[in-house]
């Protein structure tokens, strides 16, 4: 498979911004590249630093699959490029458009990808010889072309929540499962029943490989959001996207037992307060709201009054 790559030449400033455009349209992966030597979004996460010399700029590159219609892309693109810079400085703001195999970019960044700790969790490359403490709980990792490798602040607050609110015995449901890191991270926390879905077959096959590389039996279909689920959960993680998650809101209470817990992640600051009130309006109490670096985690509770 061929993807097209969308490089976005712009500030640091505006990196967060400018990727947040490129995930709503729906890119399958984004990169950043800057001076704080950080992947923000997606494929690689940690970054040799090494690898790169100083520039007086970032660089975001987005990727698409060949079906994209690339010229109507490129349009919205440069239209959302305009609004943002009404308030922010995106500097040169130059779009690049290349073709690139699926195999190259899935190897590419495996250089870069490294072991990392988030609480008792560690994430470690499939590829890796890597022996942790005995009290932590390993999650192995191949993200393939799917979001999620752990390092992401959204999916680092995700990871985080989990272990705070998981308990054994438990179900879960992970909506946009990606890489399938959150459904594993449950499985291993001793969740009993672990449902995790996407709507992109890809994301589908890599959560599948994934999980069956750490050896946990979790059911993962394709599926968009939470339509046709019948079931009822302990608890509903979903690190998508803000305009997604005020979507999910809207039905997320249907598959939430009482006073069941929803972790959702992927929440740019910007769009916070739209997210929270759609939350108020569909009768989710708001338990805890978390911030990494320019994105936000909210839990929320099933609100059983009345």
């Amino acid at each position: 498979m061929r993807w097209y790559e969308i490089s976005i030449k712009t500030t640091e400033e505006a990196e967060d911004a400018v990727s947040n455009i490129l995930y709503e349209l729906g890119a399958n992966g984004v990169v950043i590249e800057d001076n704080e030597i950080v992947s923000k979004p997606n494929l690689w996460d940690y970054i040799d630093e090494n690898q790169f010399t100083k520039k007086d700029y970032a660089k975001v590159c987005a990727y698409f699959p060949e079906s994209s219609n690339i010229l109507e892309l490129t349009h919205t693109i440069e239209e959302r490029l305009k609004e943002i810079a009404r308030y922010i400085n995106i500097g040169e703001g130059k779009i690049t458009i290349s073709e690139v195999d699926e195999k190259d970019w899935a190897e590419e960044w495996k250089k870069y990808y490294k072991p990392v700790e988030i609480g008792d969790i560690v994430i470690v490359p499939s590829w890796e010889d890597y022996k942790a403490e005995d009290s932590k709980t390993i999650v192995r990792l191949d993200p393939g072309m799917a979001f999620g490798t752990g390092t992401h602040e959204s999916t680092a607050l995700c990871l985080e929540a989990i272990q705070k609110y998981v308990k054994p015995g438990m179900d879960v449901l992970d909506v946009g499962t990606g890489s399938g890191i959150l459904a594993i991270a449950a499985k291993k926390l001793l969740a009993s029943r672990v449902l995790a879905v996407d709507i992109d077959e890809v994301a589908v096959k890599v959560a599948m490989e994934n999980a069956k590389l750490n050896g946990v039996e979790i059911e993962i279909k394709k599926n968009n959001l939470v339509e046709g689920i019948e079931e009822k959960f302990d608890i509903v993680v979903a690190n998508i996207v803000a305009d997604i998650i005020i979507r999910l809101s809207t039905d997320v209470n249907r598959v939430l037992k009482d006073s069941g817990i929803f972790i959702s992640s992927g929440i740019i600051e910007d769009r916070l307060e739209d997210v929270l009130k759609s939350f108020e309006k569909n009768s989710l109490e708001i338990v805890e709201v978390k911030k990494m670096g320019t994105w936000c985690l909210i839990v929320s509770k099933k609100n059983c009054v009345g």
